[in-house]
C-alpha cells in the first residue's frame, strides 16, 4: 500500500509512505517514509492520475475488484475529491453486479497504476531510513 501526500512546507514535496508485509504470513507491516521531489514532470503525472481517476467508475461502497488487477487505489485530492476501489491483497477478480467496467476503463486504471508506480520509484528515503 502506498500513501502519497503533498507536503507544502519550505520545500514542496510528496511524502510517500509504503507498507509491505515483513513476512508472507505476518500481520505486521513496515512503514518506509520517503520523499518524492516536485518537478514539472511529477506535477504533470499527478494531474494525469487525478484526471484518470475522476473519469473511472467505482462502487458506492468498494467491495469487489472490479478492475481485475488485485490493486487498490485510494485518492484524496486537495479539493476534497475522493476516489477508491477495492482490491485487498489476495482477492480475486470479482463482479460487483452494479458497476459496468469497460476495457477502456481497465486500460485507464492500468495507466493510473503505472503512474503510481513511477511516482513510488522516484521516492528518496528520508534521513537514510
Amino acid at each position: 500500500m502506498h500513501s502519497l501526500t503533498l507536503e507544502s512546507t519550505y520545500t514542496p514535496h510528496i511524502l510517500l509512505l509504503s507498507q509491505f508485509p515483513s513476512a508472507p504470513a505476518a500481520q505486521q507491516v513496515e512503514l518506509k517514509p520517503k520523499n518524492i521531489p516536485i518537478s514539472d514532470d511529477t506535477t504533470s503525472l499527478i494531474k494525469e492520475l487525478e484526471g484518470i481517476l475522476r473519469e473511472l467508475p467505482t462502487e458506492e461502497v468498494p467491495s469487489a475488484d472490479i478492475y481485475g488487477s488485485n490493486i487498490g487505489i485510494f485518492w484524496q485530492g486537495s479539493d476534497g475529491y475522493m476516489w477508491a476501489n477495492s482490491a485487498p491483497e489476495g482477492c480475486g477478480e470479482s463482479d460487483s453486479g452494479t458497476v459496468v467496467v469497460t476495457k477502456d476503463n481497465k486500460d485507464a486504471f492500468n495507466r493510473a497504476v503505472e503512474i503510481t508506480e513511477t511516482l513510488v520509484k522516484r521516492g528518496v528515503a528520508q534521513g537514510g531510513i
